[in-house]
């Protein structure tokens, strides 16, 4: 796997690096994710936010209580998903890689499929699919939930 990612949003007001491999790959098709998006679903990268480095003005929203988004604010480009569970995790929309996207991982999981456009058929890549949050979440959630 490459060991520094790059990226950025369309225009290049925003980039990012990273130091370390993305962690996994999600494909999350939650109603929030295609609206942001304007497509069946967004590929989300799990990298360590330690690692990551921004530069320009990211704008920050929530949509719910399990997440805050972040896109660029000069072209809107999705760029990044940080849920509350998960403190030490960015998720960066995988859209967003320049450089080193020759080593990122294998797609790990479909979530949200119960919310899939019925347009879209989801390929038979042999990867699991959850109708909503896959276990580990569920989880990290309910532990997220007890602590506030």
């Amino acid at each position: 796997m490459a060991s520094t990612l790059k990226g950025s949003c369309a225009c290049g007001a925003i980039t990012w690096t990273s130091s370390q491999p993305a962690q996994n790959l999600d494909y999350c098709y939650c109603k929030t994710c295609q609206q942001i998006s304007g497509a069946p679903f967004i590929a989300w990268l799990g990298i360590p936010k330690a690692t990551l480095t921004w530069s320009g003005q990211l704008h920050t929203f929530t949509v719910n209580d399990l997440a805050a988004r972040s896109c660029c604010g000069e072209c809107g480009s999705t760029m990044t998903m940080q849920y509350h569970c998960f403190p030490d995790r960015t998720h960066v929309a995988a859209g967003s890689v320049t450089e080193g996207g020759d080593g990122l991982p294998q797609v790990e999981m479909h979530i949200f499929t119960k919310n899939k456009p019925v347009w879209y058929s989801i390929p038979d890549d042999n990867v699991p699919r959850w109708e909503e949050f896959d276990t580990e979440t569920d989880r990290m959630l309910a532990e997220f939930d007890k602590a506030k």
